[in-house]
């Protein structure tokens, strides 16, 4: 497993948010739901994002509790191991809800390191 600090942990969390936000912009629920490369491409950086979130020490993680760490890990996990049964649903709320408020409480920790 590479040893990256925070800090790049933190930036890599935040370009699979960009990537996310970016596969989705203007797309309605319904549309998401009929285009699985789209689907795909999210799915993917969940992943990502919470692989990274699963390397960030813990230590930074106590100093950052705004961050719903364990959460992204989850998803992660469940993505992965769960695959055959993904709920779409619960990955537009992802999306739609979750995403653009880490994204800020992510930028804001960044700007501190």
């Amino acid at each position: 497993m590479s040893k990256r600090v925070p800090k790049l942990l933190v930036i890599d969390m935040l370009e699979c948010l960009e990537k996310i936000l970016d596969y989705t912009a203007g797309m309605t629920y319904e549309s998401f739901l009929t285009d699985s490369k789209t689907q795909d491409a999210v799915i993917r950086n969940i992943q990502v994002l919470g692989e990274a979130a699963n390397r960030v020490p813990d230590s930074f993680r106590s100093e950052n509790p705004e961050i719903e760490w364990s959460k992204i890990i989850r998803s992660r996990h469940i993505i992965t191991h769960e695959y055959d049964d993904i709920d779409h649903s619960i990955i537009w709320k992802i999306i739609t809800v979750h995403i653009p408020s880490l994204k800020s409480s992510l930028e804001k920790i960044l700007q501190t390191l």
